[in-house]
């Protein structure tokens, strides 16, 4: 790739520049954890929290000293460590191209709250409101606005039956307008006001035909089509909810309750008590479901020296694993509210924890499997260019978003983790990636979303 004005350093030159600069920003990140000082305080949406903010520096500093380090033109295969397989040639697609891009929306350092894929489209929630985006070729196919000034603030992690839910708030004020919004068309089932303190942060699901959240005290459960409350059970004296997330039959709650924590699964129909379990905690907790089913708990406690892992319990409550959340694959990506440094959501299917590392790099650049049976390792895949996002195929196989230039897909066997098919931007129409992209399949390609908006990135874009 040519250069204008001098030739920039390429190879193990440009690499070590990388890591020189990255190092300069986690040294603001490492500033950044909790510590006790109110600066580790996450403040609750739509307000923006240092954690992004340093994550803004930190990548700046990164992309100035090493994005000709990770240049297409450098690229080499990744290999695996499946079972002591050799790695799989990769399949390079005849087609590679950006088929279409979203212009970007808002202003620099604005956050998105979440998505939802949709099949053949993909739903984006910007603070600006809720846009499904056709997977073909990119139109809007309905958005939800948010009211002037306020912003989203909140949404389900997904959708159960048709419909998710999604809430807005003012600047410094409660995440506490809450609305059902079916999938088909957009249209606003119902909307509640909410009391109090209004929504806890991550603690908003749905599960078959009910949507459960942690508000003003109190769970709640509703029906998701007309917003009639089912049922509710108050929090506890002494007690707060760190987690909420459900599927059709099961809730799970994830409470702290003095310097102890429990993990309480519910009926999602009727709220009734099916088991509780106290969590390995003795300080202050921070907690998010990974999975409902099977049950997946990711927790990191204040005490340096206490749990900071992936948690399996089997269906009656009992402990089944645990996956330190830093150990001999490196620092695991974990869910925003968990994670130290990369938040991700992993992937849970057939068995199988699956989530990024941080191993031989400043930054994740490894995708990892742990078995739910025993804990163990199943496989690993490295990666030459940082690993971005992590998605579940419908074929039952892996997709990894790795920074390649503008970023590539690689596909991976999701029982071995070999890799296959890589799809990345043609040379003729590149697409900007942005840090924390989401990756979603749809049918014949897959849509990149940027959830934090850096320089004029596209809000989204689609590989073919």
């Amino acid at each position: 790739m040519g250069v204008t004005g001098g030739t920039w350093p390429t190879g193990r030159a440009a690499l070590v520049c990388a890591l020189v600069c990255a190092a300069l920003g986690v040294t603001l990140l490492v500033g950044r954890r909790r510590g006790g000082t109110p600066e580790d305080v996450k403040p609750p949406r739509p307000g923006r929290s240092s954690l992004v903010a340093a994550a803004v520096v930190w990548v700046l500093a990164l992309l100035a000293g090493g994005i000709w380090a990770l240049a297409p033109g450098d690229d080499g295969p990744g290999d695996t460590e499946a079972a002591g397989k050799a790695p799989a040639k990769p399949s390079l697609d005849p087609r590679p191209a950006v088929a279409w891009t979203v212009p970007p929306a808002g202003r620099a350092g604005d956050e998105s709250v979440g998505f939802w894929g949709l099949g053949s489209a993909v739903a984006q929630g910007r603070i600006d409101g809720l846009f499904a985006y056709d997977g073909a070729d990119g139109h809007v196919r309905w958005s939800v606005p948010a009211p002037t000034r306020e912003a989203l603030c909140a949404m389900t992690p997904d959708t159960e039956e048709g419909v998710g839910l999604i809430a807005y708030g003012r600047h410094d004020k409660p995440c506490a307008t809450l609305l059902a919004v079916r999938t088909s068309d957009g249209r606003v089932l119902w909307k509640r006001t909410l009391g109090g303190e209004g929504l806890v942060e991550g603690a908003l699901g749905v599960g078959g035909t009910t949507a459960v959240s942690a508000e003003d005290g109190a769970v709640r459960a509703r029906s998701t089509e007309s917003g009639e409350q089912r049922w509710q059970r108050a929090v506890p004296q002494g007690c707060e909810t760190l987690a909420v997330d459900a599927d059709a039959t099961r809730t799970l709650l994830a409470e702290q309750c003095g310097k102890g924590a429990r993990l309480l699964a519910l009926d999602t129909r009727t709220g009734r008590q099916q088991w509780t379990r106290a969590l390995p905690v003795e300080s202050d907790a921070r907690a998010a479901v990974v999975s409902v089913s099977p049950v997946v708990l990711a927790v990191d406690e204040a005490d340096t020296r206490g749990t900071s892992a992936f948690l399996g319990f089997d269906d009656t409550g009992a402990p089944t694993v645990t996956v330190p959340l830093s150990g001999p694959e490196g620092v695991l990506s974990a869910p925003e509210s968990v994670a130290h440094d990369d938040s991700l959501r992993p992937v849970v299917r057939d068995g199988l924890l699956v989530t990024l590392a941080q191993r031989e790099s400043l930054v994740a650049d490894n995708v990892v499997a742990y078995s739910l049976k025993d804990g163990r390792r199943a496989w690993s895949y490295h990666a030459e260019n940082q690993t971005m996002a992590l998605t579940a195929e419908p074929d039952g196989g892996l997709g990894v978003l790795e920074y390649s230039g503008s970023g590539r897909i690689v596909l991976l066997d999701g029982t071995t983790g070999k890799p296959g098919t890589r799809i990345a931007p043609d040379t003729g129409k590149r697409a900007a990636i942005s840090i924390y992209p989401e990756l979603v399949p749809v049918p014949g390609g897959h849509v990149v979303l940027n959830q934090i908006l850096m320089h004029a990135e596209p809000a989204a874009y689609a590989l073919r």
